[in-house]
């Protein structure tokens, strides 16, 4: 949409780290509405939630690890817990899927040596450091370490249980396979070298004859997330701006009168000023929208000596929050207001005059 305007420091250094869409409520929303991400081919995966934890209750107080699938499905992921001194359990969707682990988990342990990863800070410019092991008489020591600014392939991501907000008993480790394939080492008491040798031994003393497979009838699941305040505003309010210049051209928005709300999403300071909206007829004519759409509704003001205020409300999986973007703006000569719809499921924006929007509507607009 914005061809030579986009700016890679904001767009991408700044505001893509934010990850609005994986690590806050309108992430959940996201993975219940939204069938799938954007089409990557055969890689294409349903929209992800980003969470310190994502668990489901088990029988044994040990929560299974999990992750969603097409509409927030849960899907219990492939893994082994440490649950005692000597005992373990393994836990998987499926027997196919437990073989497929434990192929992979007896592989890697029989190379020898093991690549970890463990990732750093936002403020690292070298984000991850990898952690070479290796296991010459079958236990794990560490023999170097580095720091890198991309991931090593092939590796464990070394992760540590969140104690502080368990609710069920936290095992001292947990091996486990993503959806992707990627492979995670959890630990709280265990350290990494001792759940390691532990694991290597697992591998070869599981009894698939001993598996028990049953259906989960109203699973209850468990997800802790962390969310900044102020994040999801500023990258609604991000899109109303570029929104505005994709309609009236990139000069528009150098107007000095966009400079708080550009100071406000490239810095969160000031906050950005916004609110739910609570007026009904409002909402009836958002909700109207096709379905698998959402609706940024963009309007103006008029001001002395030519210039406007220019609100936009962002219709986001049902939800309308209101964002002021300016005050004081050049009064614009196009139609206002006018309406973007937003094809989730397609990935495809149409601009939509009011007219126009309200020909999908009439009964609603003649009340």
């Amino acid at each position: 949409m914005l061809v030579d305007m986009v700016c890679k420091r904001c767009n991408t250094d700044i505001l893509g780290k934010l990850e609005m869409l994986r690590s806050s409520p309108i992430g959940i929303a996201r993975a219940f509405f939204q069938p799938h991400g954007r089409d990557r081919g055969k890689h294409t995966t349903a929209p992800g939630i980003q969470a310190r934890r994502k668990q489901m209750a088990n029988e044994s107080g040990y929560p299974d690890e999990v992750d969603f699938g097409p509409h927030a499905k849960p899907i219990v992921l492939p893994q082994l817990k440490i649950t005692g001194e000597k005992s373990f359990t393994s836990t998987a969707a499926g027997p196919d899927e437990l073989r497929s682990f434990v192929t992979t988990l007896s592989a890697l342990f029989q190379s020898h040596q093991i690549t970890c990863i463990r990732k750093r800070g936002p403020e690292h410019q070298l984000r991850y450091e990898a952690i070479i092991m290796l296991s010459p008489d079958k236990t794990f020591i560490q023999t170097e370490s580095s720091f890198q600014a991309k991931p090593p392939r092939g590796g464990i991501w070394l992760e540590r249980y969140d104690e502080t907000d368990a609710e069920d008993v936290t095992p001292a480790a947990t091996i486990l396979q993503k959806l992707d394939g990627g492979l995670v080492l959890k630990t709280s008491s265990a350290t990494v070298e001792d759940a390691l040798d532990f694991f290597a031994q697992a591998v070869e003393q599981i009894s698939y004859d001993s598996q028990v497979t049953r259906d989960i009838e109203g699973p209850l699941i468990s997800v802790g997330m962390t969310t900044t305040v102020g994040v999801m505003e500023r990258v609604i309010a991000k899109n109303g701006i570029n929104l505005l210049a994709h309609y009236l051209g990139r000069d528009y928005v150098t107007d000095p009168g966009f400079r708080q709300i550009k100071d406000s999403i490239l810095t969160g300071t000031p906050s950005v000023p916004a609110d739910l909206v609570e007026n009904d007829r409002i909402k009836q004519v958002l909700n109207a929208a096709p379905e698998h759409h959402h609706v940024f509704y963009l309007t103006r003001t008029r001001r002395s000596g030519g210039r406007a205020a220019i609100t936009m409300i962002a219709h986001l999986y049902g939800v309308p929050l209101l964002i002021r973007l300016t005050l004081d703006a050049p009064e614009p000569h196009p139609p206002f207001p006018v309406f973007f719809l937003v094809d989730y499921v397609n990935h495809e924006v149409k601009l939509q005059s009011e007219a126009e929007y309200a020909e999908a509507l009439p009964a609603m607009w003649a009340k």
